[in-house]
């Protein structure tokens, strides 16, 4: 008993099984099976378990909801647009999709968006960064990467000079760069994806507000009235 399997084409195409002389039509909508959307791939890793330290926002045309909860019925506390950078900090399956936890590159609201609007973002240097930040924990344990001299001021109105610095890098413009000030103590700078994102201070040093802005590679830094000048290549390496 033979039988034979003929697929046509065209905008009615169907599947025509011959079976001893009997003839069956089955539409190829059911007989192929469905595309797998984003949200049902498998839940994304996080970064202390490899996956990306950060997300970018991609494919949609207006902006995207951040949710008090993994729910599209959940509260939405904010709305981001395309390109919009965030901390990846877990995702989860609920309701038959994926939802990642997520908060704003240096800061804001915390919450969740679906993760098919999300995709693994590009660090200055290329890469997508993975796996958990280390470039703290490495400086304070003095496994620096680089070490020289940078721009910088303490006070207001003074002219700038130079402190040695050392910078412990954690790959995709995440590092850590720690300053000698004139009067002995060190600041410490915190960059990723690139960016100088906070520097460590307590209330004894009271340094007053940080500040940042980039300029063709190099960010001009301002903790009160101190003043840094830091080079992406210090940042990135190469």
């Amino acid at each position: 008993m033979n039988r034979t399997l003929r697929i046509a084409t065209g905008a009615l195409a169907c599947a025509v099984l011959l079976w001893t002389g009997e003839i069956l039509t089955v539409p190829l909508a059911t007989a192929a099976a469905p595309a797998k959307r984003q949200s049902a791939a498998t839940v994304p890793a996080a970064p202390e378990n490899g996956g990306p330290r950060n997300w970018q926002v991609a494919g949609v045309s207006g902006a995207l909801n951040m949710r008090e909860r993994p729910s599209a019925t959940a509260k939405v506390l904010a709305r981001f647009p395309a390109g919009t950078i965030f901390d990846n900090l877990g995702c989860r399956r609920a309701e038959a999709r994926v939802w990642c936890d997520v908060q704003p590159l240096g800061g804001g609201p915390r919450g969740f968006v679906a993760a098919e609007f999300l995709k693994p973002a590009v660090s200055p240097d290329g890469s997508v960064a993975t796996g958990p930040d280390d470039s703290a924990l490495r400086a304070g344990q003095g496994r620096f990467d680089a070490s020289g001299a940078l721009p910088c001021a303490q006070y207001r109105g003074q002219a700038l000079t130079k402190c040695e610095f050392s910078v412990a890098r954690a790959g995709g413009g995440y590092a850590t760069v720690v300053i000698q000030k004139p009067d002995g103590g060190t600041r410490m700078i915190y960059f990723r994806m690139g960016r100088p994102i906070r520097a460590a201070t307590s209330e004894a040093d009271n340094p007053g507000r940080f500040s940042a802005r980039s300029e063709a590679g190099l960010h001009f830094i301002r903790i009160g009235e101190e003043r840094y000048e830091i080079w992406d290549a210090i940042v990135l390496g190469g």
